[in-house]
């Protein structure tokens, strides 16, 4: 969902996690509540369904603006890197050059349909017209080949991996990033509702993680859940924590824990490497004590914490478990039922006393172990309930099963966590 986003006083030093708390608590209390929208990642490709180069990734850019009164071209390296469409919502780039649509926040769910399909339909037309192909799809193994885009913040990303991990891993995990798309469906908290839409949505990501094993899930566990588990795992402590000051402690226990490998530069790049600007790459905890944690370095991070849901800088709660789907219908029957968790307080509510009483830790080990255990829908979560019970009551009865586990691939076995 794009979001124009101003910080008050973006150069603000937070001096206590207390100030870091209240300023995610007032990002909450003050949205109006009940927009949705969806961040939806496409494969763009050549006719035998390789990955374009970046020219052409350019070419699809400022073709696609010309279909929309007011778009405006964004640059970075003096390269076409996004789009901004006025009333409907943005477009930018992946690390493999994959294609992001991003709504506008939208007032019901007709209206989201409305956005997806005009962007979808703006860019199919766009790659016809250039004899490309548009796919909507979890892993496309062609994309490990797809060239870098020229943005700062991937550069300084792998700069920062290849330090820290030595150069397999981290290109490992650069390839997920190129080979991998997804389907991101964002609400707003609704104030005072925060914590139960918090909650809710946690089960709800969580269930679609646990009844559908992808390659995209599987590559994105042994990569970034491996590397960074801290960016990946969702907190499962706030379950139980009754309150937006109680869930937005847990939120604030692993933000302080998240490596910031970049920040905002303020010149043409866009962002630098934190390790050059401190000597080596801190984490937010570590900023916050050496009086270095700015508003603005802590929002930018906020969109760097990959959690299952996570809180972005401008209030709204970011889901992501479900691959990239291709079709708008597809999209549609999973941003219903996210709208439904977050939106339908009979259901939402029915969804968190159903499973007011099982074990956080049994429910993140069956989480952790989703790859490794063929029977995880057996899986006892304590309160009477098991993984089983948590899909359906998330999916209903046309609940997808386990698919079959994906094939490990060479160069792979980081291990899992």
């Amino acid at each position: 969902m794009s979001r124009v986003y101003h910080s008050a006083n973006p150069n603000h030093i937070f001096q206590s996690r207390l100030e870091i708390e209240e300023h995610l608590l007032a990002k909450i209390s003050g949205n109006a509540g009940g927009k949705i929208g969806t961040e939806l990642e496409l494969f763009v490709t050549t006719p035998e369904g390789r990955p374009i180069t970046f020219d052409q990734v350019e070419l699809v850019l400022e073709t696609m603006a010309e279909k929309f009164a007011g778009a405006t071209i964004a640059y970075e390296k003096n390269r076409a890197v996004a789009l901004t469409l006025p009333g409907v919502g943005d477009v930018s780039l992946e690390p493999g050059g994959q294609i992001e649509l991003s709504t506008k926040p939208c007032r019901d769910l007709a209206e989201l349909e409305a956005m997806n399909r005009m962007l979808r339909g703006a860019l199919d037309e766009t790659a016809a017209f250039l004899d490309l192909r548009v796919k909507g799809q979890g892993h496309m193994p062609a994309f490990l080949q797809a060239e870098d885009t020229p943005r700062s913040r991937f550069g300084a990303y792998r700069e920062h991996l290849r330090g820290l991990h030595g150069v397999e891993k981290a290109d490992a995990l650069v390839d997920t990033m190129k080979s991998c798309c997804g389907l991101q469906v964002n609400v707003d908290p609704m104030g005072e509702d925060f914590h139960e839409i918090y909650r809710g949505l946690m089960l709800t990501d969580v269930a679609h993680a646990l009844s559908q094993r992808t390659v995209r899930q599987q590559r994105l566990h042994e990569t970034y859940a491996v590397l960074v588990p801290n960016q990946m795992t969702p907190v499962f402590e706030a379950l139980p924590a009754e309150g937006n000051e109680a869930v937005t402690r847990h939120v604030v226990d692993r933000l302080l824990t998240l490596s910031v490998p970049f920040i905002p530069d303020h010149s043409a790049e866009g962002f630098i490497a934190t390790a050059k600007v401190f000597g080596a790459t801190p984490t937010v905890g570590e900023l916050l004590a050496k009086g270095a944690l700015t508003t603005e370095i802590l929002d930018n991070a906020l969109s760097l914490q990959l959690t299952m849901p996570n809180i972005r800088r401008h209030g709204v709660v970011e889901t992501r478990a479900p691959d990239s789907p291709d079709t708008v219908e597809e999209l549609m029957d999973t941003a219903a039922r996210y709208a439904r968790f977050a939106y339908d307080p009979e259901a939402r509510r029915r969804l968190i006393d159903d499973f007011s009483h099982i074990d956080p830790q049994l429910l993140k080990a069956a989480f952790l172990d989703r790859f490794v255990d063929a029977q995880v829908l057996t899986r006892d979560i304590g309160g009477g309930k098991t993984v089983g019970d948590l899909v359906a009551a998330v999916e209903g009865e046309g609940a997808l099963p386990i698919a079959p586990k994906p094939p490990s691939r060479p160069g792979m076995g980081f291990g899992l966590t």
